[in-house]
């Protein structure tokens, strides 16, 4: 079931068809020729860089801030220190983990497991897992609400999107909303929630209080990640079929499509709202782009196939999660440049927004 779920489903979330996957194999041998010609010049800048990883991390900030990646593959979460850009934990979840959600005040980390059909709660305190939450369904998305007292599950077998009380009475609410239904994010008021629907392309908006969809958004084809900007008034839905990205007003609803690379999945806002970050699974690459003038500042060559992405805002570095790779690269935000890469466990994806500050 796990390899039906990312292969067919989503690779990732792009029902690729054989001719397609072929092209890509191709298209990947074809770039290692370039790479490897410039390899060698590269490689002692390469070398360069790694060897002052440690005046990096002297100039970040003290504040110590976690990055909880899943291993779909080992069914293992691994926990990165983003100061030290090392991994200090691995936790054994449910079978294929996918989604994270990350609580900073309840000390909680989720993980949506797709194969078991469950989610898992991790104590971030000691890395231990306390809980599992059975879900009668395949979660992908996860989201927390602002004030911690609700966890959003996207059911994409079932076509609806679970609301569970983070207290002890884990109280289910749900509701039947579009087809494959895949990212969530949260207003900062917690009076709202986005939902991609990836079969019906389009963006749910819903009212977090009765759960009822107020409107729906038409995006581009394949919508599967989704994000907010810091103060909630722009929203990014990844259009994977498209190769776009559509940046919705969320006062006026206006929309712009963006182009980025090929088979985009997930994006993430820089606090300034004025850059938007989006991997893409069959490019190897992030694509960064300015949001006032529609146009790529850079593309940043990353891993094989990555998926999930987050910015650790303080210390200026992205984190992007490579499924082909089995690692995750650092991106440092102020200069646009790869960092390094933090070998992480078989598929790693981390679909959502996995950076805790403790």
């Amino acid at each position: 079931m796990m390899q039906f779920f990312h292969i067919s489903s989503i690779i990732e979330s792009n029902h690729l068809p054989d001719s397609q996957l072929i092209l890509k194999a191709m298209k990947t041998k074809k770039r290692n020729f370039t790479r490897i010609s410039s390899l060698i010049t590269l490689s002692s800048l390469i070398l360069s860089t790694l060897s002052c990883s440690t005046d990096v991390n002297s100039n970040v900030s003290a504040s110590q801030h976690y990055a909880y990646i899943t291993n779909q593959g080992a069914n293992t979460v691994s926990v990165i220190n983003t100061r030290s850009n090392q991994v200090t934990d691995t936790i054994h979840v449910g079978k294929a983990p996918v989604g994270v959600a990350v609580a900073s005040q309840l000390k909680r980390a989720y993980i949506s497991n797709v194969e078991s059909q469950d989610i898992s709660v991790i104590n971030t305190r000691n890395n231990s897992v306390i809980d599992t939450i059975k879900v009668n369904g395949a979660p992908v998305g996860l989201a927390i609400s602002p004030n911690e007292k609700t966890l959003y599950a996207a059911d994409w077998f079932n076509n609806r999107v679970l609301a569970i009380s983070t207290d002890a009475t884990k109280t289910v609410r749900e509701l039947s909303i579009g087809e494959a239904p895949a990212g969530l994010a949260i207003s900062p008021d917690n009076k709202t929630l986005y939902i991609t629907n990836r079969d019906s392309n389009d963006v749910a908006v819903i009212d977090t209080e009765t759960l009822t969809v107020k409107h729906r958004i038409q995006v581009g084809k394949h919508p599967f990640g989704i994000t907010l900007s810091t103060s909630g008034k722009l929203l990014a839905s990844v259009n994977v079929q498209d190769d776009t990205v559509s940046i919705i007003n969320t006062e006026t609803n206006n929309i712009e499509s963006m182009k980025v690379g090929y088979h985009p999945y997930c994006a993430a806002f820089s606090v300034d709202e004025k850059t938007l970050y989006v991997t893409n699974t069959q490019d190897d690459s992030v694509t960064v782009l300015n949001i006032a003038n529609k146009k790529i500042i850079t593309t940043i060559n990353v891993g094989s196939t990555p998926e999930g992405i987050s910015i650790d805002h303080t210390n200026h570095r992205a984190y992007v999660a490579n499924w082909g790779s089995n690692n995750v690269s650092v991106i440092d935000t102020n200069t646009n440049q790869r960092l390094t890469t933090i070998n992480t466990g078989e598929k790693s994806r981390a679909f959502g927004q996995f950076i805790l500050k403790q």
